[in-house]
């Protein structure tokens, strides 16, 4: 199975829209899919709509989640709330259902519970996809992803690099983030108030498209 694990340093820091940039980008060099197994607070926002707005692309381009939750809370809690469960085992299975490229969205950081006993670690462990840590470059930013990083290290998960996104007090953290956790801080994004703006500039970013094998856009 082909893929990325697309993971965040915390909630709200951007992975959305990174993913809708990398769906975009891959879009026409290969057969690829977006996918958030387990979507929370949908009576805020809808991860997968989002994507679809963000791109325009098409159906075809889009999986379902496993599970969907109205409250914006811990996928734990959100399931214990409706009498559910989030089983390991359907993840699993629903991921290897698919066979395109599929890019993952993850809930919320690495370490989020799915139940009481599953970790979202655990789930990125049996597909075993490699991942990129999404972080916004505030402060907190480093000690976030240099956790991120150790706990996928010591889980045995590949890491694609790192990718920041600016707020309006961005502090330049990629350097020292990328010193400390030895990894690279593939690329940082400028904020904006048009998502579909920062779509673009992630799906025309020249280290992603050549992370993915898909080539530069002309000029």
């Amino acid at each position: 199975m082909e893929g990325v694990f697309v993971t965040g340093t915390d909630t709200g820091v951007g992975k959305t829209t990174v993913c809708a940039g990398l769906l975009k980008a891959i879009y026409g060099s290969k057969e690829v899919v977006y996918w958030k197994p387990v979507q929370t607070g949908t009576i805020v926002g809808d991860d997968t709509r989002e994507v679809k707005a963000m791109t325009q692309l098409p159906d075809a381009c889009f999986k379902e989640p496993s599970y969907r939750f109205p409250d914006p809370v811990s996928p734990h809690m959100a399931a214990e709330k409706w009498g559910k469960t989030i089983e390991l085992d359907k993840l699993v299975a629903d991921f290897q259902s698919s066979k395109q490229f599929q890019i993952v969205e993850g809930a919320g950081g690495i370490l989020v519970p799915f139940n009481d006993s599953v970790l979202q670690i655990d789930f990125i462990k049996k597909i075993g996809l490699p991942v990129i840590i999404v972080g916004q470059d505030r402060v907190g930013a480093i000690n976030h992803t240099l956790l991120t990083l150790d706990a996928c290290r010591k889980g045995g998960i590949p890491i694609k690099g790192v990718i920041l996104t600016r707020c309006r007090m961005t502090l330049g953290n990629g350097p020292v983030i990328s010193k400390f956790g030895q990894v690279e801080v593939l690329a940082t994004f400028t904020p904006t108030d048009d998502p579909k703006s920062l779509v673009a500039q992630v799906a025309s970013n020249t280290r992603l498209r050549q992370l993915f094998n898909v080539a530069p856009l002309p000029g």
